[in-house]
């Protein structure tokens, strides 16, 4: 678990990663949690089904670099946002960080926040030189969220937006 001021954000196991895309509730009620804003859309369910869940099943990987981490608004005692690092760190340092939030949740900093969270464990893991994320051109908001988390704009492919944060 990671704390930052507001979050607690937790690493999913693959059991509760089951309950997650079951999304009825069963996660919440398992943590001792209020039912909130959680949304389970694709292509997110996909990659769940087709990647997180396969490498978590896969005990040569650590299951941090693949598993989804929740953050918990401490307070609220709601889940707020939701993010991944896409595997584990490549031969030159390098993993990929994805993240959102909830739509009735979106301008409140929880992903700054959780953004700020994972970058900060992540500096601290061996073998972790650098973070990057893409954002689309058009998604001004995550754009942001990495700006404010001290990442750089460093390519652009078509509509994508490359963007990397330096440890």
């Amino acid at each position: 678990m990671i704390e930052t001021a507001r979050l607690t954000l937790v690493p999913l196991t693959l059991e509760q990663l089951y309950l997650h895309i079951t999304d009825n509730h069963q996660l919440e009620k398992k943590l001792g949690l209020k039912k909130g804003h959680r949304e389970l859309t694709e292509p997110l369910l996909s990659i769940i089904r087709h990647f997180t869940i396969p490498r978590l099943q896969d005990p040569t990987l650590d299951p941090l670099y693949h598993t989804m981490w929740m953050a918990i608004d401490r307070q609220k005692q709601q889940f707020v946002a939701e993010a991944k690092f896409k595997g584990e760190p490549d031969e030159t340092g390098t993993i990929e960080i994805g993240y959102g939030t909830y739509s009735a949740l979106r301008r409140k900093g929880y992903m700054t926040e959780m953004v700020a969270g994972l970058v900060n464990w992540a500096s601290h893991q061996p073998n972790v030189q650098r973070i990057v994320a893409d954002t689309e051109t058009e998604n001004v908001a995550s754009q942001k969220v990495l700006e404010k988390n001290g990442f750089r704009l460093f390519d652009r492919v078509e509509n994508m937006l490359w963007w990397e944060y330096i440890i």
